[in-house]
């Protein structure tokens, strides 16, 4: 059961990696989709997608994604993070 739990893991960290390294935008977009589809994801869901994404992607590089986007969110431009 935990060897099953790490395999899913890091197929994850491997379509992170594949979503971040891609080098064009078809391949960003199919490289998203494959990474959302294996978390079970829907990104039409909006409200919660960004905070499901971080919650159910615990990966150190994509860490460092999101406290990017959590700093420039917190910008006032952004309402501090409310403006969605």
């Amino acid at each position: 059961m935990e060897e099953s739990k790490n395999e899913k893991v890091n197929q994850a960290h491997v379509l992170f990696d594949r979503f971040v390294q891609a080098s064009t935008c078809k391949g960003t977009l199919k490289a998203f989709q494959e990474l959302c589809d294996y978390l079970e994801l829907k990104p039409k869901d909006y409200r919660s997608f960004y905070h499901t994404l971080k919650s159910k992607l615990n990966y150190w590089k994509a860490k460092a994604l999101w406290a990017k986007l959590d700093k420039r969110g917190s910008h006032k431009d952004y309402k501090k993070g409310k403006a969605c």
